[in-house]
């Protein structure tokens, strides 16, 4: 029956018609429907990205280790690049579990390359400009388990690191000198250490400069004469580091009053001032053989008193008559300098200038120290043994080798105690730790005409190396008489500003017998 209502004619319907006209519970299924393909889109591509990325961290992470790997065998000797690849493609096994390409787990090692400078540009053709290695692994694939949905199947995926080797050196204290053997010219900054063990060495000669404004020291507890005097008195090895593969900065300015106590703390002199040891201990050596007699204070010293007459006698005076002269033998004579420094002139010219030949009065310092002696057959001595060899041999047993010379030979009361007695307690020479009068010094090569020519005031400056050298004598103003007993012995022999060591070996290395008392670093490191 039709209803008429209104305009409209209504058909009557029941009631379950009436709510399955009106329900609404199925309209999203047409939206599920329609996003679906969407949703599995976007589900595939997370699922699958996170597959990459820890596909892309693995092979990062195996390019680092073996980049890491290699760099630990740049040290510049003969094999360095085949020790290197070696290291890249075998020291480290790494392994990649999101890789699916049927290629197995361990990753493979592409290329190995190596250059000289940091930037990557200039390619390395030997093994001592080998500095820098760039490691490239195979390339693997990501194959997608939902993303093909969208059309992308696959990820091809390869990582590369840039490495080197960070050195330091680490306690050292603030000298330099200049290479000897760099030659005029020379852009090699890294030219070769050309310094031989045993020879004498003027580090500093009564404020004579290496270069203008450069006395012979490097910044390194930081700028100030207080800083380098603080570095040379204390027995701690300080934990400041000096980069070996980078720059040093030199400190100009004369300090070397600021420091000439520090340096004869370490040969049991009183520095009479509380600033030369701000930060103690600042102990002497054991073996603190040395020139000079005690004074009227506890450890105070001079020179042993001399008349014109009586000179050659009490001091040693290295006079061009003399020189080497078995039947003068001074009553008092510390380890004295090469030769060609003491007696200088044409006859006795030192080639290299401030570096000597190692050529010094050997027969006149057993005299005088160890009469009888036949140093030349003796073990551990020997006709060309050096001063620090001596020095070394005498503290194996400084009771009977080191006896203190008191009111003999005419000394009447002077007492000259060569064992560190003053300051004590003395630090036994050690040759394989701290020893009081080794000390380490960078050498630089001054003469170097790119970017640095030379040394001519604060200069940022390459070390070619670190060489260990050993204090031959305390800094003191010494007189000295003519060879026909005149009145030339108020002429000056030695200034309070000198200091003057003998070359042992390069720091760290063992060469020349030399230990290193200081801690040398190398660290592979991550460039990019």
């Amino acid at each position: 029956m039709l209803i008429k209502q209104g305009s409209k004619v209504r058909f009557p319907m029941s009631a379950s018609a009436n709510r399955l006209c009106s329900d609404q519970s199925g309209a999203i299924a047409a939206v599920y429907a329609l996003a679906l393909p969407v949703l599995i889109a976007v589900g595939g591509i997370a699922f699958d990205f996170a597959r990459m990325a820890t596909l892309d961290t693995e092979l990062q992470s195996a390019a680092d280790q073996a980049a890491l790997a290699a760099a630990t065998q740049l040290d510049r000797s003969a094999g360095a690049i085949t020790r290197a690849t070696s290291a890249a493609q075998l020291l480290i096994t790494n392994q990649t579990r999101f890789a699916n390409d049927g290629a197995g787990n361990a990753v493979g090692i592409a290329t190995v390359q190596f250059f000289v400078d940091k930037a990557g540009t200039d390619r390395a053709n030997n093994d001592a400009d080998a500095n820098f290695v760039n490691v490239t692994v195979s390339t693997r694939t990501a194959n997608f388990a939902l993303t093909p949905i969208v059309g992308v199947f696959s990820a091809d995926m390869t990582a590369s690191a840039f490495a080197g080797v960070g050195s330091a050196i680490c306690g050292v204290v603030p000298f330099f000198i200049c290479n000897p053997t760099e030659p005029a010219g020379n852009s090699d900054p890294y030219y070769p250490v050309g310094v031989t063990p045993g020879v004498g060495i003027v580090m500093g000669e009564g404020g004579t400069q290496w270069g203008p404004g450069n006395f012979g020291f490097i910044e390194t507890l930081g700028s100030g004469a207080s800083n380098a005097a603080e570095a040379l008195a204390s027995d701690a090895l300080f934990s400041s580091c000096v980069q070996t593969d980078q720059n040093v900065t030199v400190q100009t300015g004369n300090i070397l009053n600021a420091v000439r106590d520090s340096l004869n703390i370490r040969f049991d002199v009183d520095p009479g001032n509380g600033s030369a040891c701000k930060s103690g201990p600042c102990s002497p050596s054991t073996n603190v053989m040395k020139d000079l007699v005690r004074g009227s204070g506890k450890c105070t010293w001079k020179e042993n008193p001399a008349t014109a007459s009586d000179f050659q006698k009490k001091r040693y005076r290295p006079l061009s008559n003399s020189a080497l002269n078995s039947s003068i033998t001074p009553q008092i004579m510390g380890h004295p300098r090469d030769i060609c420094h003491a007696l200088g002139g044409t006859t006795y010219t030192c080639p290299m200038g401030r570096v000597g030949t190692g050529t010094w009065d050997r027969a006149a310092y057993f005299r005088s120290n160890h009469p009888g002696l036949d140093w030349r057959n003796t073990a551990g001595l020997g006709s060309t043994v050096s001063r620090y060899q001596t020095y070394l041999w005498e503290a194996e047993n400084t009771g009977a080798r080191l006896p203190n010379k008191t009111g003999s030979g005419g000394l009447s009361a002077y007492n000259t105690p060569q064992t560190g007695q003053c300051e004590a307690p003395g630090l036994a020479p050690d040759p394989t730790g701290i020893d009081r009068r080794r000390i380490s010094a960078a050498v630089v090569n001054c003469r170097r005409v790119s970017k640095a020519p030379g040394l001519n005031g604060k200069k940022s400056i390459p070390v070619a190396g670190f060489i260990d050298v050993f204090l031959v004598e305390p800094s003191l103003d010494r007189t000295k008489c003519d060879d026909k007993g005149s009145s030339g012995c108020n002429v000056s022999y030695s200034s309070r500003n000198d200091v003057y060591v003998e070359a042992i070996g390069s720091s760290g290395t063992g060469e020349g017998g030399a230990i290193p008392q200081i801690s040398k670093r190398h660290v592979p490191r991550l460039i990019r």
